[in-house]
């Protein structure tokens, strides 16, 4: 049975935003100003896929975490505790 793999999903989606980021950057970079709509966009697609990406990672390292940890077995009045 395959198992969901959190940060290579995420690594994707941030492949795919980033590389839309680099061509609305690279398309509207002749004009750098606060004005320009098309470079604005692509520098939030640049950031926003960074993000993705760091939210993917730190994501699944919790979700690994998770599902390492032991479970307490708290004792009962049966068996006294050494």
């Amino acid at each position: 049975m395959r198992t969901f793999d959190m940060f290579k999903a995420t690594k994707w989606i941030a492949a795919v935003i980033i590389a839309i980021g680099v061509v609305l950057s690279g398309w509207h970079i002749r004009e750098f100003s606060d004005d320009n709509l098309g470079l604005m966009i692509g520098i939030g697609f640049l950031i926003g896929g960074i993000e993705v990406l760091m939210l993917g990672a730190f994501a699944s390292l919790m979700q690994r975490n998770t599902e390492k940890k032991a479970p307490i077995v708290e004792p009962t009045a049966e068996e006294p505790v050494v």
